[in-house]
């Protein structure tokens, strides 16, 4: 009598990744009426979202298709416009809704669960999937992918799955102790895909500038930086400086660390604004006319921490002299140049994995292995920091299971009304009151066009 679990396909689609868009796959596949099986290596599911936000979980950001396409950038604006053109955060948030999770938009776009707990987006996934009976096994790492007859077959130590459809979804290589280790990556590679080179996106940077370490950690709230690759202008990123004992971090330097990795830049120093919003005739104003230091006179103003203000005058002048003007010249391009961006493993985010020109973008499908589908950070998609990796996760899991449900005859219900809202453990939200944080800042580059 022959082994049935070898004999017949057992499930219409088979999810390999617990995690961003794993969880939401296996929901929308659930909710279509697809047969679907998840499968995670770790112990729990969405381990990296309990990270995401500082624990707060901004799933998405409150912009329109062309304001999101402008911040991923080329190439993945274009690769991801499909994806996004379907399923765009105000979608996005009214499926969360639906299912009972609500959000709310802070004054800086980041869009998070009222809870401003990460927690509590765990739960809506977990929830939902327990009310769809969609399976999702715990530490079930797979072990091999092989291609068989019109499907694929998925093995692991104590489970062997056969199905027609299969998608990938296990993230990146960043943060491995979440489960992010590359199994995704390397089982493409071995079904016929190319996978570009890992670097470290949206990771803090060290700066040639020692001294910087040595003021503790210090907020610089509100800059803007000019990117510089041998001298040229690349791209400006907008937002919190903060420095610490290991370099800097910061949505204005970790943005600026992704569009490093990206375009590969080489010979790397930053041009600060530390005051975007004076130009330097208005700093020169503000400038005390009488008595006191330079330092104290800038702290005094709101310039710059006191912790800071003197060994940035010490370092920063460059022979321009101590006067109001040398000193507005310092305040306006405060010149840092890059040592290094601290490792992959330390990253939010990866740039590379499998190659975006080996997967159809209309349908998140292999153009090397038919059935073969991908979602979220395993291909080479990235984003700003500020809730855009989460919802490319998101948006490209739910166009992949679209694709596929079509393929079965099948079509994606309408997102239902809102349900009443889940409150988790009691906690209850705190409605949208402006974010916490410093603004989140943004990306702009420089003589790059985007399709829309």
């Amino acid at each position: 009598m022959p082994d049935p679990i070898h004999s017949f396909f057992n499930t219409d689609l088979i999810i390999v990744g617990g995690g961003a868009a794993g969880l939401a796959a296996g929901i929308t596949a659930g909710e279509t009426g697809l047969r679907v099986c998840i499968l995670e290596r770790r112990h729990r599911a969405g381990l990296k979202i309990l990270l995401c936000g500082n624990n707060r979980c901004n799933v998405t950001h409150d912009a329109d298709l062309g304001g999101m396409l402008e911040a991923y950038g080329e190439p993945v604006a274009e690769f991801l416009q499909p994806s996004l053109d379907a399923f765009p955060p105000a979608r996005l948030r009214s499926w969360f809704a639906a299912g009972g999770l609500r959000t709310a938009v802070h004054r800086d776009g980041r869009v998070f669960p009222q809870s401003e707990k990460a927690d509590d987006v765990v739960h809506f996934f977990t929830d939902r999937l327990r009310e769809l009976a969609v399976p999702l096994v715990l530490n079930c790492p797979v072990e091999a992918i092989r291609a068989i007859t019109d499907g694929f077959e998925a093995e692991t130590a104590n489970l062997t799955l056969r199905s027609r459809f299969l998608l990938l979804a296990t993230g990146g290589v960043s943060y491995p102790k979440t489960g992010s280790v590359g199994d995704g990556q390397r089982f493409a590679k071995a079904l016929g895909h190319r996978v570009a080179p890992y670097r470290a996106g949206l990771a803090g940077v060290e700066f040639r500038q020692e001294w910087t370490q040595r003021v503790g950690e210090t907020s610089l709230p509100a800059t803007e930086v000019r990117i510089l690759s041998a001298g040229r202008h690349v791209a400006t990123t907008y937002g919190e400086i903060l420095l610490t004992r290991s370099g800097a971090r910061g949505p204005a330097m970790v943005n600026a660390s992704r569009i490093i990795a990206r375009e590969t830049l080489r010979d790397v120093s930053f041009d600060v604004d530390l005051h975007p919003g004076l130009d330097e005739k208005a700093l020169v104003a503000r400038m005390p006319n009488r008595g006191g230091s330079p330092a104290a006179a800038i702290v005094k103003m709101g310039l710059l921490p006191d912790g800071v203000a003197r060994d940035f005058l010490k370092n920063a002048l460059r022979g321009e002299g101590s006067d109001a003007a040398g000193i507005a010249r310092a305040l306006k391009h405060w010149r840092l140049e890059l040592k290094s961006i601290r490792p992959l493993k330390e990253a939010m985010v990866t740039v590379g994995g499998v190659v975006l020109e080996d997967i159809d973008p209309a349908s998140m499908e292999s153009r090397k292995r038919p059935g073969l589908y991908f979602a979220g950070e395993v291909m080479d998609v990235d984003g700003p920091t500020g809730g855009y990796n989460l919802h490319a996760a998101f948006s490209t899991a739910r166009l992949a299971v679209a694709s596929i449900a079509r393929r079965l005859g099948k079509e994606l219900p309408p997102i239902a009304s809102p349900r009443p809202e889940r409150h988790p453990r009691g906690n209850r939200p705190r409605g949208s009151g402006g974010s916490r944080t410093p603004r989140s800042g943004g990306a702009r580059r420089t003589g790059r066009r985007r399709r829309t």
